[in-house]
């Protein structure tokens, strides 16, 4: 693409997963990715050493002063970078998420090209997929394994609902978020113009609040591109993402509650598919990197021996033995959803949300 595109995430302990999510989105065409890891275990940091090192993305060893969120300082960070200012759109992810996109040729230029003039940002909006009966890490590719996932309209819970953007650096933004970024002042810069997942423009209440994760009200807005999450994939996969953490949330809980949210198995979608051919042709690339290939297969023997070693105590293993019995979760009836949105407004606002 002519335009520059670039992608930040943060990375902890993704060895077996990173080379797919890199193949996916450089074979989707971004041009630049910007990695920050911290407190590696399993070999992702020298993993993404040898790849900065023959041109592939640019790492930084990173780390945040205690209690302070590491992917929000990776995230100040990375809009003070180079990359980040000389490029053209920013999008910024987890490694468990992977762009879907749907137009003919299925890369980030055809998503460009389709939106409307002036956009500054869209949402991309989350699809969790389940566990899809796979219950031990296996090493084959992400998007192959999981192919069972919530309904395009499900929009319950509320993260169902949530959303990552690709914006326009020269739009009116002044600092990267979690799942949006940050606005300038409207009375300075404007209120940013913003479109859904079909390519519609989004409401005020949305594109004037910079706090607004969610997309309630516009759940099947999907038709250009959305996100498939991969949140929870095998039991024994979740139980070492519950050890590592969360980047940007430390205290939130990794536990039956966020399994039971997130495991929807409720249709087949193997859209993601279409993508297949360049990511396989972009995987090829970055497996002949030298060593890239033996700190992969090290990475997966890291993954496994963690669960071994996890299991063995009493709680986790309660918890893992959960996971297998739990089964997916069921999206809600239309009219269900609706009130269970009517009472979660409640609540907040009882709480003084």
């Amino acid at each position: 693409m002519n335009q520059r595109l670039l992608i930040v995430t943060t990375a902890r302990n993704e060895g077996p997963f990173l080379l797919e999510w890199l193949a996916h989105h450089i074979g989707a065409g971004a041009t630049d990715i910007l990695v920050y890891s911290n407190d590696c275990e399993d070999g992702t940091d020298a993993m993404l050493d040898a790849l900065a090192a023959a041109g592939i993305l640019t790492h930084v060893a990173h780390s945040a002063p205690e209690g302070e969120s590491i992917q929000w300082q990776a995230l100040k960070a990375a809009w003070k970078h180079p990359l980040r200012k000389a490029a053209d759109w920013v999008l910024g992810i987890d490694l468990d998420e992977f762009v879907n996109i749907h137009l003919p040729g299925h890369g980030f230029a055809d998503l460009i090209a389709a939106l409307p003039e002036g956009t500054d940002a869209i949402a991309l909006q989350w699809r969790f997929f389940g566990d899809n009966g796979v219950f031990s890490h296996e090493d084959r590719p992400v998007t192959e394994q999981f192919t069972a996932a919530m309904p395009p309209e499900c929009g319950y819970p509320v993260s169902a609902s949530f959303f990552k953007t690709l914006f326009r650096a020269a739009g009116p933004f002044n600092r990267l978020g979690v799942h949006r970024p940050r606005q300038k002042p409207p009375a300075k810069a404007g209120v940013p113009r913003w479109v859904d997942g079909s390519g519609a423009a989004l409401p005020a209440a949305i594109a004037g609040t910079d706090t607004r994760l969610s997309l309630i009200g516009h759940e099947g807005a999907r038709a250009l591109a959305e996100i498939n999450h991969y949140a929870v994939k095998s039991a024994e996969s979740f139980m070492v993402k519950r050890a590592r953490g969360l980047p940007n949330r430390a205290g939130k809980a990794i536990d039956l509650a966020y399994w039971v949210e997130r495991n929807f198995n409720s249709v087949e979608d193997r859209s993601i598919a279409a993508m297949a051919p360049t990511t396989a042709g972009a995987l090829a690339r970055l497996r002949a990197v030298p060593g890239v290939a033996e700190l992969h297969a090290a990475a997966v023997d890291w993954h496994r021996a963690a669960f071994l070693r996890i299991v063995t105590d009493p709680e986790e293993h309660a918890l893992y033995t959960r996971l297998l019995l739990a089964g997916g979760s069921r999206a809600l009836p239309a009219a269900v959803r609706q009130q269970a949105i009517a009472l979660y407004h409640r609540a907040r606002i009882g709480a003084g949300q």
